[in-house]
């Protein structure tokens, strides 16, 4: 029997259009379902339809799925993040051999993958957990991918995945080993956690436009579609004028009537827990995590909407000049949530020592994912030009872009609180702005307190650091 260069375990959307990408490519593609009540057919299914007439070998035993690979044998495992992807590793590991590779390119935790990359090792089977970016459309014309494994194994992956993704602005392949262990799928969960950040900003500037400007949806739009340029220039700008557009079946515009509870899978808030777990700072992306689980909260809203007082009524009187200020607040913002992300994946990158460059991580998400955009062209600058770069802020472009930006990004939130819109993540966005780069911050008053109450102790100015002092703060106290 003929072999087939990849087997894909799971035919769910995106399993069954990575598989039809990776055949269109040249590959003959091997795939298996697990079956569940009501889904006997899946496989039988595609391959009557999606893949009627193509290079594909269709099974329902793992046996027999298996033995169609080529040597070393590799399986993209494409099901639902948590149990299922154990079970299938489980039921899989039989069938393996030594040298034989293991790709998840679900949205799994990382530290699932280091946990599952230690065990395959025991039974010299490659584990690579590798996150893979750009929803249904992505997976089937040119996904970004950031694959987490040993340069070896990478090797071996290498020419079949290069050939299937998105190009980057110098017309690379999106895709590019990105660090070793859970390296790959910790990437993705920081991408996705940038974008709850960047998707709740475009949304608080179309808040403001339509509540505070008073403009309709076509207005906006348009808008948003003059300001996708430079680096707002980006995916979901684009889509986001798109949809404003969009009518109903009674003509009404459909975005009217879309319930305003946002969901979510996971990934924004692991990033969020990650960065508490790690003493990193995101507030941009923790607070975009929060207004989500705030935006579920329907009924409460309703209730408290007739029962708080917001401000008075308060007119912008000059639309353009509001516009402007908020299109810099926008772009500002937008550059702080990315310097939290990647001081995020450096900061892990330190503790874990998976060999990480931002830079490479910056390029590889030009293309194929939801966070594309031009504003990762002087990312990837910035940290090839310094190549010990800790934090993005430290760079002389974005310390002198934000600096240019911080007038229309203060009056547009000042505008905001003086209105009662919610501006949360520009807010805290700027006032993490002012927090970084602020020589002396108030926790001198947070250490002395702490001290008082559970003798904590604190360091001293005027003393070299790692000297710990206490104070008995009621005795000292002249107003006792």
């Amino acid at each position: 029997m003929k072999k087939s260069q990849i087997g894909v375990v799971g035919l769910g959307v995106m399993g069954k259009n990575l598989a039809l990408n990776l055949e269109e490519k040249g590959n003959r593609v091997s795939v298996y379902n697990r079956t569940s009540e009501g889904e006997e057919h899946v496989v039988p299914a595609f391959l009557e339809n999606a893949g009627k007439e193509k290079d594909f070998a269709g099974f329902q035993t793992i046996p027999e799925f298996v033995s169609t690979l080529e040597r070393p044998r590799k399986l993209l495992i494409m099901v639902k993040a948590g149990r299922p992807v154990d079970e299938v590793i489980t039921e899989l590991i039989p069938f393996l051999e030594k040298g034989d590779i293991l790709i998840d390119g679900g949205n799994s935790h990382f530290e699932d993958t280091e946990r599952r990359a230690h065990q395959l090792s025991e039974n010299n089977v490659h584990f690579v957990g590798m996150g893979v970016s750009g929803g249904e459309e992505g997976a089937r014309y040119g996904p970004s991918m950031m694959p987490g494994t040993d340069p070896d194994t990478w090797k071996e992956i290498k020419p079949i995945f290069q050939p299937i993704v998105a190009q980057s602005f110098d017309g690379s392949p999106c895709v590019a080993r990105v660090g070793s262990g859970g390296a790959g799928h910790f990437v993705k969960m920081v991408h996705n956690g940038i974008e709850y950040a960047d998707m709740q900003l475009i949304s608080e500037a179309y808040d403001f436009m339509k509540r505070g400007l008073k403009m309709t949806n076509e207005a906006i739009a348009e808008e948003f579609s003059g300001w996708n340029t430079g680096n707002l220039e980006g995916y979901l700008m684009e889509i986001t004028s798109d949809i404003l557009t969009v009518k109903n079946s009674d003509g009404a515009p459909l975005i009217n009537k879309i319930l305003d509870s946002a969901g979510q899978k996971g990934t924004g808030k692991w990033t969020a827990i990650s960065s508490l777990m790690n003493g990193t700072p995101s507030p941009g992306i923790t607070g975009a995590v929060f207004e989500r689980f705030l935006s579920s909260l329907t009924d409460l809203r309703s209730s408290l909407s007739n029962k708080l007082d917001g401000p008075a009524s308060f007119q912008i009187e000059e639309k353009e000049p509001a516009l402007s200020d908020l299109r810099e607040a926008l772009l500002a913002s937008r550059v702080m949530c990315h310097a939290e992300g990647f001081f995020i994946i450096t900061e892990m990158n330190r503790i874990h020592d998976w060999g990480i460059e931002p830079q490479e991580v910056a390029r590889i998400w030009q293309g194929g994912c939801i966070i594309r955009s031009k504003l990762l062209i002087p990312i990837v600058s910035a940290f090839k030009n310094e190549q010990e770069l800790k934090h993005l802020l430290l760079s002389n472009s974005f310390s002198k872009m934000l600096s240019s930006l911080q007038d229309g990004w203060r009056k547009t939130i000042s505008r905001s609180a003086r209105i009662g819109i919610p501006s949360p993540v520009m807010m805290s966005s700027l006032s993490q702005y002012d927090s970084i780069r602020s020589k002396r911050l108030p926790a001198n008053l947070i250490q002395a307190q702490r001290d008082y109450f559970g003798a904590h102790t604190y360091e001293r100015t005027d003393q070299p650091r790692g000297n710990y002092f206490h104070t008995n703060w009621q005795k000292k106290s002249t107003n006792r």
